[in-house]
């Protein structure tokens, strides 16, 4: 069986959200024997050695360019499938069993003319048009605003013309596939989760009382709920001994002068560190204070499976489907927060009986192998049968 993979972004190094789940996805099929071929078409250039990384697993790479024009902010598509039109013209194989779409960005490899609709399924990361809602509620920048606003109305109309040529979806988010599942169930539509390599599970020390948040930190999103936990949860915490914020994660080059307005004291920043497990392995648990957003925020599942209990607003797990008390604790007011945080430092045992769980939750239910190849079984009734292990 061949596939093709349509990245909106080279997938490797695995270093931010959508990367990890598309890369674990690629290493997933590649075990169950499928021949993969990857056609990206990204903002920057893979290096050699990412590429020979990627080697490994996948036969085949198409780079294009991605282009953006100041007319395409005018232009009825949004500006990140507008900027990826390339894909349209981009030397593929005309042989492909499924063509895997990874995201929305990616529209326009449809109107390649080698690509069979028939053969295309979708990865949903998020709803965009509700993602780029929620950015424009997070950044303070009025021009930004008003592109991810405009973005969301775009998305919105695009997801219709995506009913009109692939009726096949794999969504991250098991709240966003009950909801497109309910309004369109003729669609061959499975909640996918992304991909947790089960017997790789982390433990954590419950020693120290160091927070952590990791996420990107030049998304506006990540950048709210820092400043959310700085201005109100920071503050209540720097009454508790010992206590340390530990903030990382990938800053493209971007200032972090978005901090300075805030009491840093027993805050860390690691920016753009090259490996977060020392990170981890210092923390006593993991916060995803967001505000606003859409999809799975794969901060909390990776948190989870690096071995720290997860504190998290509603934003910060929805989707999931962990279970409020038994997975994961949540609190959406400051005090509640706080009090959520100091319930775990005050009990270990606690702490770690809630990681436990999670971890538990996640080796029954984010079984992301046996749901693709089930899935893939499903489309296709002469498919080899392997094995998942």
């Amino acid at each position: 069986m061949k596939i093709l993979i349509v990245c909106s972004d080279f997938p490797y190094p695995a270093d931010h959200g959508a990367r990890v789940d598309t890369w674990g996805r690629i290493k997933v099929l590649a075990e169950l024997g499928w021949r993969i071929h990857l056609a990206v078409c990204g903002r920057e250039k893979p290096s050699e050695a990412d590429l020979e990384a990627v080697s490994a697993y996948v036969e085949q790479v198409k780079l294009c360019d991605r282009r953006s024009k100041l007319a395409d902010f005018m232009h009825a598509t949004p500006m990140q499938a507008r900027s990826r039109d390339e894909l349209r013209h981009v030397d593929v194989d005309g042989d492909y069993d499924y063509v895997l779409l990874e995201g929305d960005y990616v529209y326009p490899i449809l109107d390649n003319p080698k690509i069979r609709h028939d053969s295309v399924i979708l990865r949903v990361h998020n709803d965009e048009a509700v993602y780029f809602k929620a950015l424009a509620r997070s950044t303070r920048n009025v021009i930004h605003k008003l592109y991810y606003r405009m973005e969301s109305g775009k998305f919105a109309r695009l997801q219709k013309k995506m009913l009109e040529k692939v009726d096949k979806y794999l969504f991250i988010s098991n709240k966003e596939f009950e909801t497109f599942q309910k309004r369109h169930p003729s669609a061959r539509s499975q909640f996918l989760p992304p991909p947790v390599s089960l017997g790789n599970f982390g433990s954590g020390t419950f020693q120290g009382k160091n927070v952590v948040f990791i996420g990107s930190l030049f998304m506006p999103n990540n950048r709210e709920a820092i400043q959310w936990y700085l201005a109100h949860v920071h503050p209540l915490m720097l009454r508790e001994p010992d206590y340390k914020f530990i903030v990382a994660g990938n800053s493209r080059k971007m200032s972090l002068s978005w901090l300075d307005q805030y009491d840093l004291t027993n805050v860390i920043v690691h920016d753009s560190p090259k490996s977060l497990d020392d990170i981890y392995k210092q923390g006593y648990l993991f916060v995803n204070p967001m505000q606003n957003g859409a999809g799975v925020k794969l901060k909390t599942i990776e948190a989870i499976q690096n071995g720290l209990p997860v504190i998290s607003t509603s934003i910060g797990y929805e989707g999931t489907g962990l279970v409020k008390n038994e997975h994961i604790l949540i609190a959406d007011e400051p005090e509640a927060f706080y009090r959520k945080i100091k319930y775990l430092f005050d009990n270990p045992h606690s702490a770690k009986a809630l990681a436990d769980s999670s971890q538990n939750f996640l080796r029954m239910h984010y079984n992301h192998k046996e749901v693709l190849n089930g899935y893939i079984r499903s489309l296709t009734p002469i498919y080899p049968i392997k094995q998942v292990r």
